[in-house]
């Protein structure tokens, strides 16, 4: 009886945990909440471990990622808009597409030189320095990202809807001086290393 119990508590933990959505602010703080409705500069919400709690609400421009419990994602830029077209109906996000954060470390003086262009196929997004960092929304599919210094880099990936991507830039030694070094990294470690400029 005892190990039914147990299991039972066990799946509506589970099912708890599962339906909660996850804000992660711009300074790395992250804040489990079930959204309410997105606005035009703050989106509301309520605690987790506080549903039938107050409504508590977060300025846009403060929040750098939302998941949600269904598995899509949402990614803000600095001015607090969503790179999706999003209404206040949660569960009408667009699937379609997915996020790409391409980011290049910065590495100090090493390879500071080395500056170059990003693009999706021909679709310029991006110029690549140390310390850069930049996120959109692109359709699913095969996309070969690609930059030229010296000598052509590419990667191609196959996006999956509402998914996210780390595009990790970077620069390597060629016959010719410094080329570009193009990455896909995994979700944590992108994350990790795009802490600080997001904030």
């Amino acid at each position: 009886m005892k190990k039914i119990v147990l299991f039972v508590l066990t799946v509506l933990i589970f099912n708890v945990l599962s339906a909660q959505d996850l804000i992660i602010k711009k300074n790395g703080d992250e804040i489990n909440a079930k959204i309410q409705e997105l606005g035009a500069r703050e989106i509301k919400y309520k605690k987790m471990d506080n549903p039938d709690g107050p409504l508590f609400s977060i300025l846009k421009s403060e929040v750098f990622m939302i998941k949600y419990a269904n598995g899509t994602k949402d990614v803000f830029d600095a001015a607090g808009n969503s790179n999706s077209n999003i209404d206040n109906n949660v569960s009408n996000q667009p699937a379609e597409q997915a996020t790409v954060i391409i980011y290049r470390p910065n590495f100090g003086p090493a390879g500071s030189m080395t500056v170059y262009d990003v693009y999706a196929d021909t679709k310029y997004l991006a110029k690549m320095k140390n310390g850069s960092y930049f996120s959109t929304k692109l359709d699913a599919g095969n996309v070969t990202f690609n930059a030229t210094v010296h000598m052509k880099e590419t990667l191609s990936v196959n996006l999956e809807p509402g998914k996210t991507y780390y595009i990790r830039c970077g620069v390597h030694s060629t016959m010719l001086g410094g080329g570009p070094s193009l990455v896909l990294a995994p979700e944590d470690i992108g994350l990790k290393e795009t802490k600080r400029m997001r904030k």
